[in-house]
């Protein structure tokens, strides 16, 4: 991975006896072992919760639901308002692309929606099987630092674009789950060891700040 990208990524790949954790090498020398465990661990969250199963018949029923509500609209644009001549007219090319477009900007913020419950989810099973809550921030700060993300995109490109939560929206729930359970937050000098080619300044100071691969 590492001869095709600096960004770090882990996720959970396959089916039945081919499910795999895959780890990237881009991780390995960056990272503490406390934070490879949270990492490991929001992604053994998603094996638990079938996470893989959901998304697939989640995008299943958005996919079908859009190709049915298109057939709906390329009925009444040629039977009722009798745009065309025919549903097999060229001439619905346009229209069939335009509803495409519309309907993939309503369903990507849908998908997204369930993506990051998906994903608050797993990181909660990560830090309910690790309690390591330190190491969860500074692995998902390391993350958003390697990865360039947006620590805190404004609501509207959340809601629109991002399939993972804010790295701030996830310090925020480590934090709360501290509070919940009496555990320390802080983020331990010895879990943020010198790697300053991949720290942006300003970013470590703020202390709040993910994957987008920790799926």
């Amino acid at each position: 991975m590492s001869s095709k990208t600096t960004a770090a990524n882990a996720a959970l790949m396959g089916l039945g006896n081919t499910r795999r954790i895959v780890l990237g090498d881009t991780m390995l020398d960056r990272y503490t072992p406390d934070e490879i465990e949270v990492v490991l661990a929001h992604e053994l969250g998603h094996h638990v919760h079938h996470d893989i199963w959901k998304l697939i018949i989640s995008q299943s029923v958005l996919t079908l639901g859009s190709l049915y509500l298109l057939n709906l609209a390329l009925h009444w644009a040629v039977e009722t308002q009798h745009f065309f001549l025919s549903l097999s007219d060229v001439a619905t090319m346009p229209y069939i692309f335009l509803l495409t477009a519309v309907f993939g900007l309503i369903v990507l913020p849908i998908s997204n929606g369930l993506s990051r419950v998906i994903e608050f989810q797993a990181d909660e099973y990560a830090l309910q099987a690790t309690k390591m809550v330190g190491a969860f921030k500074s692995a998902m700060i390391r993350l958003a630092n390697q990865n360039l993300s947006d620590i805190e995109p404004s609501r509207l490109i959340e809601f629109l674009f991002h399939d993972h939560p804010p790295v701030g929206k996830r310090l925020k729930h480590a934090d709360e789950f501290a509070e919940r359970y009496a555990f320390n937050a802080s983020i331990s000098a010895e879990s943020l060891p010198p790697t300053s080619s991949t720290e942006p300044p300003g970013i470590e100071s703020s202390g709040s700040s993910t994957p987008e691969a920790t799926h």
